[in-house]
C-alpha cells in the first residue's frame, strides 16, 4: 500500500466527533512518516530513517490494523 493509499483508507467521519481526536492522532503520525527517496538506500521514512526500505515499522503496524 502506498502513502497516499494508507492517508486515504484513515477516513474522518464528522458524525463521530467522539473519534475525531483519535482520528487526527493517527492522521498526523501517517503523514510524519511518509517515505522520501534516498540516492544511497532508496525509500526511507522521512521521520526515523528505519532501515533501506518504506515502509518503517510505524506504518507497518498501523497497515496491519487498517487491512
Amino acid at each position: 500500500m502506498t502513502h497516499d493509499e494508507l492517508l486515504a483508507k484513515i477516513v474522518y467521519y464528522p458524525d463521530t466527533i467522539v473519534f475525531g481526536e483519535y482520528y487526527r492522532a493517527l492522521r498526523a503520525v501517517v503523514e510524519l512518516h511518509k517515505p522520501y527517496e534516498s540516492k544511497n538506500y532508496g525509500l526511507l521514512c522521512k521521520y526515523c530513517d528505519e532501515g533501506p526500505s518504506y515502509p518503517c515499522g510505524t506504518i507497518l503496524a498501523i497497515q496491519k490494523e487498517l487491512q
